[in-house]
């Protein structure tokens, strides 16, 4: 959306829209070289659509990186899906290491018919992933109203597991102190301890702010990384479609913004967390 709202109503909106999605696969790809070169053992990722990203999906797919791909319709409350109603026709032909990502806005005191129908198509697309094989990313952004407290998230994925939901993992804003993230912790324990970890979303939030995040969350072993897509490329993003900048100058700012935050989470991970989690979760590869 914030892309579309970059690249206005002109014809050629889409096809650039496109292109600069196709430029930060390649500032991704280079980013994560240089973080491999300074000694990042961390993997690859890239959350990336299929409406603007269908051409740039392939040349990802096979070379060693982490894709997850959003489902939801942007913006909808309650949740509604992109593809329409037959997610298992969609998902099934994706390849298999795709992990389907759906961002849910759910506040834990929301109106009881609210969270039913947002239950009733959470468990359609959990039903659809596991028939067609396929792990689940499921985003929880709480809506700041009816108001924010520090049990928040964990009250949210509370509700979210006693519906029945089992997400492969989680991507969550940055818990704000190490007592919710001790609340998180203990709700995944509980409900799942096979999950495969949370990714930390970064809000567009500034370097500054998102090294204080990862010194939280970094010696939390249910964490496994970062997924802070504007962050890394919000200001090239507005430089580009604004004429200011060039392809190759996005793609060098990019990759050093994404290599400098791969930087910042290695030297806030211990090196005990990293190799062998104490938590009790199945092993998951460094995402960042």
């Amino acid at each position: 959306m914030q892309l579309e709202e970059l690249a206005g109503a002109g014809a050629d909106a889409p096809a650039r829209i496109a292109r600069f999605k196709a430029l930060l696969a390649q500032a991704a790809q280079r980013g994560a070289a240089a973080a491999r070169e300074a000694g990042s053992a961390a993997a690859f990722g890239a959350i990336l659509d299929d409406r603007y990203g269908e051409d740039t999906l392939p040349l990802l797919t096979g070379a060693g990186a982490w894709i997850a791909r959003p489902v939801e319709l942007p913006g909808s409350r309650p949740l509604a899906f992109e593809v329409g109603p037959d997610l298992s026709l969609a998902l099934r032909a994706w390849p298999t290491e795709h992990v389907a990502k759906c961002l849910v806005a759910w506040h834990p005191d929301d109106p009881a018919a609210l969270r039913e129908t947002q239950v009733e198509r959470l468990l359609a697309l959990q039903t659809a992933c596991v028939g067609t094989d396929r792990e689940l990313l499921l985003e929880v952004i709480p809506p700041r109203e009816p108001g924010l407290a520090a049990d928040t998230i964990a009250r949210a994925l509370e509700q979210i597991y006693a519906a029945g939901m089992r997400p492969d993992w989680w991507k969550l804003p940055p818990p704000d102190s190490a007592h919710e993230w001790a609340l998180v912790e203990n709700v995944i324990a509980r409900h799942d301890p096979h999950c495969r970890g949370v990714l930390l979303l970064g809000l567009e939030a500034s370097e500054a702010a998102l090294a204080a995040s990862f010194a939280l969350a970094a010696p939390r072993p249910v964490c496994k990384g970062f997924a802070v897509g504007r962050s890394i490329f919000g200001d090239a993003a507005a430089a580009w479609f604004g004429g200011a900048m060039s392809d190759e100058a996005v793609v060098a700012d990019v990759a050093a913004r994404y290599a400098r935050l791969a930087a910042l989470w290695r030297r806030a991970r211990p090196a005990s967390v990293a190799a062998a989690a104490a938590f009790p979760l199945s092993a998951a590869k460094e995402t960042s």
